[in-house]
């Protein structure tokens, strides 16, 4: 059997890092939410223990604006009613820990649960949030005494424009540390307020943004990528300087249109990475993924796109395991 000394091992691991180094890996991004209880492996902890997600959004705190209370509602995850998101606080810590960044995502599907009726509720809600969810002064909210790491804007396309900047000021001036980012249905036009966070995102305050590439004419397709190459443009383009992610969905079983497949997933990765400011996929939602392995898939979406979002995991895995190979017949 072949033997092997310390520096050709040490020429291996240089070898496979010279490589990852010209490797394009991109983050993944998800929301967690929704029918959550009927799933195994969906809960919040499972969600960042499988290490492929830099970033989890909570999904949603709604109900606010034209004098309604704020109110989180997490589908069947949880029940806010009966303090049973509580529980949520050790899941929260855990990822935190493993140093995924935990976010509120605020607004949600229904545009009719959330508004902003003036600047005043604007900066009501942002104490709200700051207070509740943000500022880790002990305060027993809904989730218990946590401290989030960032506010995502998740805002309904047919919402109305304004305050949503006057929002993100008021957030970044109560903790600049706080994390900023946005999701957004994929139609936009360069230099137009066709969207509703246009004026928000035009503050500068949001670190990254992830336009819904689905249920809209900018969706992938790879019989014809004209008006989704379009899209990437104009979304890299006119937000240079933020962090773009294809927001995906993670199982062709949704009310939303069309499903990008992983086979079709590398297509469009490769016209999104010709911006260097394209970083990742963000997948709605972590109900979907787990879902997509019990439909008959041979593992959650998130599981088998992750190596063709971050080739970077293909040759740690492979080094770590012909290290651990090597190690095992070395000579001094």
């Amino acid at each position: 059997m072949a033997s092997f000394s310390w520096p050709s091992i040490l020429l291996l691991l240089c070898m496979v890092t010279t490589l990852a180094i010209n490797v394009h890996a991109d983050q993944m991004a998800i929301y967690w939410g929704s029918h959550m209880k009927n799933l195994n492996n969906a809960d919040l902890r499972s969600t960042c223990e499988t290490q492929h997600f830099s970033h989890v959004s909570l999904a949603f705190l709604t109900n606010f604006g034209n004098g309604r209370t704020p109110r989180p509602d997490f589908g069947t995850a949880c029940n806010v009613e009966t303090d049973d998101c509580k529980s949520l606080q050790q899941d929260i810590n855990a990822c935190q820990q493993l140093g995924v960044k935990v976010l509120l995502s605020i607004g949600g599907l229904d545009e009719n649960k959330y508004t902003l009726a003036s600047a005043q509720e604007a900066n009501q809600l942002a104490a709200h949030i700051y207070d509740v969810y943000m500022s880790g002064n002990g305060i027993d909210g809904p989730l218990g005494r946590v401290k989030l790491d960032g506010v995502d804007f998740y805002v309904n396309d047919a919402s109305t424009s304004a305050y949503w900047d006057v929002l993100a000021q008021d957030l970044k001036q109560l903790d600049d540390n706080m994390i900023l980012t946005a999701s957004q249905g994929c139609s936009h036009t360069v230099g137009q307020a066709d969207i509703p966070l246009y004026n928000a995102l035009k503050t500068g305050l949001f670190s990254k943004v992830w336009p819904r590439f689905y249920g809209q004419s900018c969706t992938y397709n790879p019989r014809d990528t004209a008006a989704f190459e379009a899209s990437v443009q104009n979304w890299a383009t006119e937000f240079r300087d933020m962090d773009i992610y294809l927001g995906i969905l993670a199982n062709p079983d949704s009310e939303e249109e069309r499903f990008i497949s992983p086979k079709e997933l590398r297509g469009a990765l490769k016209i999104a990475r010709q911006h260097e400011n394209f970083q990742g996929v963000m997948l709605w939602n972590r109900y979907l993924d787990v879902k997509f392995l019990e439909d008959g898939n041979r593992a959650p979406y998130s599981d088998l796109i992750y190596r063709i979002v971050n080739p970077r995991s293909n040759m740690r895995i492979r080094a770590e395991e012909e290290t651990n190979q090597k190690g095992m017949n070395f000579t001094e």
